[in-house]
């Protein structure tokens, strides 16, 4: 079914707020910053230097771990508290709402108790700080990477269907920046981006939110209809069911974008995952080889959040639906459907299709 995209909420490194944070993604801009790993130079002046990042200086500093991803999910929820205008002390609104928290699987063994713990307590935590009336039975955490947002967005739609929740309220929160001992690891792996190995990635650190309902339910009470998600392709995730065994991942993402694809009429704009590596952009490479074939990707112009924000993991899906469906709001979209897709370390691949509201 079609979902009405109602609330955006938004912190990173552009902005604290999900207007700002989307205008300055529109501008190009970029605040990186040295992280506290350093790596072997051997440039002009042979010696060591830090590896830059994305980290939300001044808010996260201090902060590790359940407190970190709280503090992000309580401050993305905040903003999108204020743009949607739906009250937090709307009772009635909120115990029909469900909370879909989106983060990452350990990227390094030592990082496998965390991920169990944010698992187990980051909802409720986020519950109790934010005071939002959430029901425990509501509460769901989809540990997926880049693709959790999308995946949480299929899954609300099947929820909001049957008749469970009226909305889900999806929260993706990553942090690649906090943890010295993944930054190494991922060093290690050849996959950061630095002075030795330019096709990596810079790490980076954010929260998304997007608050996703009925489009009946939605009119009835007078939201504001910013963008219907519709199309969403999943392929990879437990929940999805494991990719076809022996099958590339440029192939899963052909086949997640060409199911999505076949709903939508002329896509104006494609927001993606290229976040750097070689990997990546061989795969969509490929993939957009067979998908220019057709009309209806031939003239979309691509958009790659993470060149602002570097790699933002579990928090990217969100910050590519919210810029798209900022582009809708300020009129600055090439069309009337745009292309989300992404993909995970996993080989997981999701993708869907923002369309322009009705009037």
């Amino acid at each position: 079914m079609s979902l009405a995209i109602t609330g955006l909420g938004m912190v990173s490194t552009l902005g604290h707020d999900v207007v700002s944070g989307c205008a300055a993604l529109r501008c190009g801009m970029a605040r990186p910053s040295p992280l506290e790993l350093q790596v072997v130079s051997s440039g002009d002046t042979p010696g060591v230097e830090p590896v830059m990042g994305h980290p939300l200086r001044g808010l996260s500093d201090g902060f590790v771990g359940l407190g970190l991803y709280a503090l992000l999910v309580q401050e993305a929820i905040r903003d999108l508290v204020v743009y949607s205008g739906l009250a937090s002390d709307d009772g009635g609104a909120w115990e029909s709402t469900a909370l879909f928290l989106c983060i990452s699987a350990a990227r390094a063994p030592e990082q496998e108790g965390p991920e169990l713990l944010l698992q187990e307590w980051l909802a409720p935590l986020v519950v109790r700080r934010t005071r939002l009336p959430i029901r425990t039975n509501a509460q769901k955490v989809f540990p997926y990477g880049n693709v959790a947002v999308l995946a949480a967005m299929a899954e609300a739609s099947k929820a909001i269907a049957a008749g469970q929740f009226e909305r889900v309220l999806i929260v993706g929160v990553d942090s690649l920046t906090s943890d010295l001992g993944v930054l190494e690891a991922l060093a290690m792996r050849r996959r950061l981006k630095t002075a030795e190995h330019p096709v990596g990635f810079m790490p980076g650190e954010a929260a998304a939110a997007v608050l996703v309902e009925h489009e009946a339910v939605a009119r009835r009470r007078g939201a504001r209809i910013e963008a219907r998600v519709e199309a969403l392709r999943v392929s990879g995730t437990p929940e999805a069911g494991a990719p076809v065994e022996g099958s590339p991942p440029m192939m899963r993402l052909v086949g997640a974008v060409e199911g999505t694809l076949a709903q939508a009429t002329r896509v104006g704009d494609v927001y993606g995952d290229l976040n750097g590596e070689e990997s990546r952009a061989m795969e969509w490479g490929t993939a957009l080889a067979r998908l220019r074939e057709g009309p209806v990707l031939a003239e979309a112009r691509t958009h790659w959040p993470a060149v602002s924000l570097g790699d933002t993991g579990a928090a990217s899906g969100a910050i590519s639906v919210a810029a798209a469906t900022r582009s809708f709001v300020r009129k600055y979209a090439r069309g009337n459907e745009i292309l989300v897709w992404s993909r995970s370390d996993s080989g997981a691949v999701a993708s869907g299709l923002l369309v322009r509201p009705r009037e």
